[in-house]
Formats: structure tokens, sequence, C-alpha cells
């Protein structure tokens, strides 16, 4: 499960693959940026798309948020009501969706894009870790370590490349 364009001028849009690079399928085909997929336990698919007509406030880009849709692609739903960007999906083991999350509620305009989750129909949205910590300012690509509570991430900057130190966070 992966997102892709095949040209530039494209939208990304999100496939399907067998690990043996046969039976190529567009699962979801739209004529937004469709990225981050994951798979659901319930075999649906979480991804983040700019078909909300959104930017972020300080740049030009859209600002992708999270949506769900059954392995065909149908049956489409908007889970986020984040008027900002959402990073990065993933499900944890109790089956809430973590996600690093944009906004501007409470802080400034740069730093803390913390960690938060919700179910997978979108209900219980909480904050998890990071709401007011300054450095570093975003927790990117969080996945929970196996047999703890605990989640692996990439620590990085505000914007820009999403490169930064692996770190272990303990909620």
């Amino acid at each position: 499960l992966f997102s892709w364009k095949e040209t530039m001028s494209d939208y990304m849009q999100i496939y399907v693959i067998n690990t043996d690079g046969t039976g190529l399928k567009k699962v979801v085909d739209h004529p937004s940026n469709n990225v981050n997929p994951c798979w659901l336990p319930d075999g649906g698919v979480v991804f983040l798309s700019d078909r909300k007509p959104a930017f972020a406030y300080c740049w030009v880009t859209t600002s992708p948020i999270i949506y769900r849709c059954e392995i065909d692609g149908s049956k489409v739903v908007r889970l986020s009501a984040n008027y900002l960007n959402d990073f990065t999906p993933s499900v944890m083991m109790d089956g809430r969706i973590v996600y690093s999350r944009w906004e501007y509620v409470d802080r400034p305009a740069i730093p803390m894009q913390s960690l938060w989750t919700m179910n997978q129909d979108g209900t219980g949205l909480a904050g998890l870790f990071g709401n007011r910590v300054l450095s570093p300012a975003t927790f990117m690509e969080a996945r929970q370590i196996p047999g703890s509570n605990r989640l692996l991430c990439i620590m990085t900057a505000h914007n820009g490349p999403c490169r930064g130190a692996v770190g272990v966070i303990d909620p």
C-alpha cells in the first residue's frame, strides 16, 4: 500500500501491489493529493488527502488531513476536523490511529506538531504526547513498539525536510 504519481503534473494517488510486483491497482483516484496510506485492522485504508480546500497559514501548500476508505476505494469518509495538516497516520495495537497534527490552538505558529490519536471512525480525538513540547517541534512517522505503550518516531523541525533524530516516546 503506497502513494505515487505517474508524472510530475499528476496528483498523488494510493495504490496496492503484490509483494512480487504484480497486480498494481489504484485504490484512491481523486483530483487531489492522497498520501501516507496505512491498513486498518478491518481491511480499510486510512490516508491523508488535500481534497478539503485548506491551506497552511504561513505557506502556499495545501493541508491534507485524515480520511478513510474501503480497499476498493469506496466509502471515503473524512475523519479529521483539523483545519491544518495531519501527518503520517499509523494504527496502534489497540486500534486507535496515531498521527502528527499541526494546529494553532493555544500556541504559536511554528513549534508543537504533537502526537494525537483518534478512533478508526474519527471519534475519540485526544492529544497523546508533545502538546506543550517546544523542541523537537514535530514528531513524525510514529509507530507503536510491539508489546509496549512506547512509540518510535522521527523528531524533526517544524517544516522543511522531515529528518532528524529517531526517538522513543513514552506517553
